[in-house]
């Protein structure tokens, strides 16, 4: 089922600006629609690829990361 921004919003809606924001896929099959939000308390960014891309580690961290997965 489709989220709505509304329901996007309220998950996020009492996060530091500087919270990370990342996706991953739920499975390998491709889905237009979000499958979960979640906000990971524990991630860790890595150092960005040369295409401009960065990874993130969901733990071992102590940043927080909204986590997009589809």
């Amino acid at each position: 089922m489709a989220q709505t921004l509304r329901e996007f919003l309220k998950a996020v809606e009492n996060l530091p600006p500087e919270t990370l924001v990342c996706v991953a896929e739920v499975d390998e099959a491709f889905a237009a629609n979000v499958a979960a939000v979640e906000v990971v308390e524990n991630a860790k960014a890595q150092s960005k690829s040369a295409d401009g891309t960065e990874a993130v580690e969901l733990g071992n961290g102590g940043q927080k990361a909204v986590v997009i997965r589809w």
